[in-house]
């Protein structure tokens, strides 16, 4: 794992435990403002992990809100493991496909509703959040599950703690210039490498930190944000790849340092789910 992963990890309690993480918040809502928490008899404790407190705003949030209240929101996605880089205030598209990505796994849904907007429903959500449905529910090692129904890629350690939680694009049955692209269900494994730009001669473009996982054909690779919420460029909502596995351009960048990449014994990827036609 890369520095700049770690950095992101350390102090981060693992998903599996957020209940434990979240309990006596209404007690604490005022030491968590400052960054600390009390006990009952008063005594300050050690202040509070970013986001592991969360207290609802009754403000509507969207691409290009700013202020604390993002702040918050960005901090609590960090903390659930829907990495949206560095908390800074600014909504902005990397805090945009996190929010995608939560309400994916909350939904169940790979389009789910309102998906655009943090309003009272993802409010509520975020003090009681889900996790993701586990694809491969015996397996005690590490690994990505890919699931294309919900459009969510979740990297785990070992058998269920949450590393990383991203929103995914995959291939879509049709797209404008033609039908038939399919990423294929299946396990795999963490192959190679292609750095920053992997040039893919068919389509004349980059795979941004491009996880290799069939030959260098089929890959989990970065795209640049997208311009709209439904596209065929970028990593929008809708499924739009000719068959790669799409992820955002900050969460590309950290996810080859958290794995293991090797032609024979790489980090197992479980890619399943019905096809989106979308």
């Amino acid at each position: 794992m890369g520095y700049r992963a770690r950095r992101w990890l350390i102090g981060l309690g693992t998903v599996t435990a957020v209940g434990a993480s979240v309990l006596g918040q209404a007690a604490n809502a005022a030491g968590a403002v400052s960054g600390q928490q009390t006990s009952a008899g008063g005594a300050v404790l050690r202040p509070a992990v970013p986001g592991s407190v969360y207290i609802p705003t009754t403000a509507t949030l969207t691409l290009g809100s700013q202020g604390p209240a993002v702040r918050a929101l960005q901090q609590r996605l960090n903390f659930l493991h829907y990495y949206n880089g560095k908390p800074d205030g600014y909504f902005g598209w990397p805090t945009m496909e996190a929010v995608w990505a939560f309400k994916e796994v909350q939904s169940g849904k790979s389009i789910p509703p309102n998906p655009d907007i943090v309003a009272a429903p993802m409010q509520h959500q975020l003090m009681h959040p889900k996790l993701p449905k586990v694809l491969e529910p015996h397996a005690t090692w590490s690994r990505i599950e890919i699931n294309k129904a919900t459009g969510v890629l979740v990297l785990y350690h070992g058998a269920r703690d949450i590393e990383l939680i991203s929103h995914v694009s995959s291939a879509a049955a049709c797209r404008p210039d033609g039908c038939g692209w399919v990423t294929p269900d299946g396990t795999y494994h963490a192959l190679s490498y292609g750095g920053y730009c992997a040039w893919d001669v068919t389509y004349q473009t980059c795979m941004y930190y491009a996880v290799f996982f069939i030959s260098t054909l089929y890959a989990i690779h970065g795209m640049p944000y997208p311009t709209t919420t439904f596209e065929y460029d970028g990593v929008p909502l809708n499924a739009a790849s000719h068959g790669c596995v799409r992820i955002p351009m900050d969460v590309a960048a950290i996810l080859h340092k958290m794995i293991h990449i090797n032609p024979t014994n790489g980090t197992r990827i479980y890619i399943a789910g019905p096809l989106n036609q979308q």
